[in-house]
């Protein structure tokens, strides 16, 4: 959010940023909104951790004239003023025209999503099972929530459950180097993996492919300064102007070839390296 905080400031006509965090909880997500409706807030923003399950308290918010704006993850319906996100079937697609050329279109692969229903995941694993080779299997799908930690765990797990897997395919939040490590820690080699621009995906990439000829990157960004165009895109509605009811973003491809035009290797892991902040920025929030 420090983003979303950093073009916050830039506006004086924003008397009160209310920053509220559902903590992965859907739940939560849906009765702060409600909160917020309840507060008659003049805007909304949101990253809907359900495309569903939050759609009835956003569509709640525009009938009390609330301009609401979702970024990042898609909710099903209308029941919005614009949509700020990257096209996630293209992202699929991309991934799934990776494995295909890295695994030489045969071979057994896991994946691993982030939270349970969310929009995101589904739209973009359904464009790349489109596309995936009939001959690559897919052994398993799991819900890895976007947490590094929780990807090395389950990793761990599948990697008992089947001694062959050629490649892991991840829609983002460190999935991919929860995956890698945990293929480090038993001792594997390691193999092409998709992801987001997550920081610590880059740096054990830098350290480990040298000694690894099949670990390969197919890492396509979501980019954080999405919150920024969000920001903007509220204060727009709220002045009356007309905005795009969809503003699909161009990401941020990384691969083996240009990897090193977007490592920081000197800031935390968790840093997403498609930003709108600086790098002293992005250190300060890590420290």
């Amino acid at each position: 959010m420090a983003s979303l905080r950093k073009e916050a400031a830039k506006h004086p006509e924003i008397a009160d940023l209310i920053i509220v965090d559902g903590q992965g909880d859907i739940t939560k997500q849906v009765n702060d909104i409600q909160d917020l409706v309840s507060q008659q807030v003049d805007g909304l923003l949101c990253i809907p951790n359900s495309s569903t399950a939050v759609a009835p308290a956003l569509a709640r918010a525009m009938r009390a004239n609330i301009p609401v704006v979702p970024f990042n993850l898609e909710v099903s319906g209308e029941q919005w003023c614009s949509y700020i996100g990257t096209d996630l079937a293209k992202k699929g697609i991309a991934k799934a025209k990776f494995l295909n050329e890295a695994l030489g279109g045969k071979g057994k692969i896991v994946a691993m999503g982030g939270l349970p229903g969310n929009a995101g995941t589904a739209a973009e694993w359904a464009a790349s099972k489109a596309v995936l080779s009939e001959d690559i299997e897919v052994l398993a799908m799991k819900d890895a929530y976007w947490q590094e930690d929780r990807a090395k765990v389950l990793m761990a797990d599948l990697i008992v459950a089947y001694p062959q897997i050629d490649a892991v395919w991840c829609d983002g939040g460190g999935e991919g180097a929860g995956a890698t490590k945990a293929l480090l820690a038993a001792g594997r080699k390691l193999v092409p993996v998709t992801d987001d621009d997550y920081n610590g995906m880059l740096k054990l990439f830098a350290q480990h492919h040298a000694d690894n000829p099949n670990f390969k990157l197919c890492l396509i960004s979501e980019p954080t300064w999405e919150s920024t165009l969000a920001v903007r895109t509220i204060l727009a509605l709220l002045a009356g102007k007309d905005v795009p009811k969809r503003q699909i973003v161009e990401p941020v491809p990384v691969s083996n070839a240009n990897y090193q035009q977007y490592i920081k290797p000197d800031l935390p892991d968790g840093v997403y390296v498609d930003s709108d902040l600086t790098d002293e920025e992005l250190a300060k929030i890590f420290h």
